[in-house]
């Protein structure tokens, strides 16, 4: 069997299958985690499950008791749900996951999957190419896959992200700060992830004019641009696929972020992906089983998802800023962000308070 990629959703994979079959693992760099195109915010149930592969707490940088919600002006409610959060550092975390599963896998660096020819996959290993045959493939490559492209599956949608890690004084060392409206992203929205003191990681996810969005949050937001640094100590960004795609099909897998394995309405994935690579160490080689497992468990979830995700295109500034209000009166508490469908188990509170008929009308049409 062939796990093409070394982050997470194919190191994952990988350690789920060992124990099931001999297992090759191929990654195109030369390391795991780098370049980081990842915020680094989990969920602590998340954390505590990769905990069980290898020493996840080497790679905790905060731990998050909830989030401030931003209208454009400036206006913001506090959102503390079920479940608390922490920021990881990828760079750390992403190879600890690859040197955990290569206890058990053949893991081949510097060796890029280029395809596949009568049956056989072509592996090109630093410049010398060669055939090989594997029984399955499992595309843990990324939202630009080439396992996916070659065998013919369907692609998400592609945002954009563009984060700095940079000098910022949060209002709360270990509260996220999410910033909402058409200024800020086309389709998403911005943030800020509390690293340390006095350093955060900033950042757009947007489908497009993502350095346009995150230089007006930085200079006009009335929030930010008062307390956003000079300093700015690295830059990253990268594709973000929103939308979960057919990801099993004649002895071929997709797993993480090349199957569109991201929550619709943040873009995290580490928990989703964690499930696939789970569930498909508990039914291999029973592929079928493992694609109807999977969305037994998580298509709710990401059908909630994109409910709510379909509200950023449906609000406009204005709507954010009474929404915000509105916010400051709902209970929030039984909210879990690995878990959108809890938000949507809040509904009828938040139409009770709505009392315009626009912003109810917009909301209704979303979750349909």
């Amino acid at each position: 069997m062939l796990v093409v990629g070394g982050g997470p959703a194919g190191s994952l994979s990988a350690a789920n299958l060992s124990e099931r079959a001999e297992v090759t693992l191929v990654e195109a760099k030369g390391v795991s985690g780098f370049p980081a195109k990842c915020g680094g915010l989990i969920s602590e149930d998340c954390f505590e499950a990769l905990s069980r592969y290898c020493r996840a707490s080497r790679a905790l940088q905060n731990r998050i008791d909830g989030a401030f919600f931003f209208s454009p002006s400036g206006r913001y409610a506090e959102l503390r749900g079920k479940s608390r959060a922490v920021v990881v550092e990828r760079k750390a975390l992403d190879p600890m996951l690859l040197q955990a599963a290569s206890k058990s896998v053949d893991v081949r660096m510097k060796t890029r999957f280029d395809g596949a020819d009568g049956g056989k996959v072509r592996l090109v290993e630093q410049g010398e190419e060669r055939f090989e045959r594997f029984d399955i493939v499992i595309g843990a490559d990324g939202p630009e896959s080439m396992v996916a492209r070659t065998y013919g599956f369907e692609r998400p949608e592609i945002f954009t992200g563009k984060q700095y890690l940079m000098e910022f004084e949060p209002i709360d060392e270990r509260m996220v700060e999410l910033y909402f409206g058409k200024k800020y992203s086309s389709g998403f929205f911005a943030y800020v992830i509390p690293v340390e003191k006095d350093v955060a990681r900033v950042g757009v996810v947007s489908r497009g004019n993502t350095s346009v969005h995150l230089e007006r949050l930085l200079t006009s937001h009335p929030s930010v641009s008062e307390r956003a640094g000079r300093s700015i100590y690295e830059v990253n960004s990268g594709p973000i696929p929103i939308g979960l795609v057919d990801f099993v099909r004649d002895g071929v897998a997709l797993v993480g972020d090349s199957a569109g394995m991201v929550k619709p309405y943040t873009g995290g994935g580490m928990y989703y992906l964690l499930r696939a690579a789970e569930l498909l160490g508990e039914h291999f080689p029973d592929m079928e089983g493992f694609r109807k497992s999977y969305l037994k468990e998580m298509g709710r979830e990401y059908s909630s998802g994109e409910r709510i995700r379909r509200l950023y295109d449906s609000l406009d500034d204005e709507d954010y800023d009474f929404l915000i209000e509105v916010a400051r009166d709902v209970d929030f508490s039984s909210l879990h962000m690995d878990s959108p469908s809890t938000a949507l188990k809040l509904l009828p509170e938040v139409l009770k308070l709505v009392k315009r008929p626009s912003i109810a009308v917009k909301i209704a049409r979303a979750m349909v």
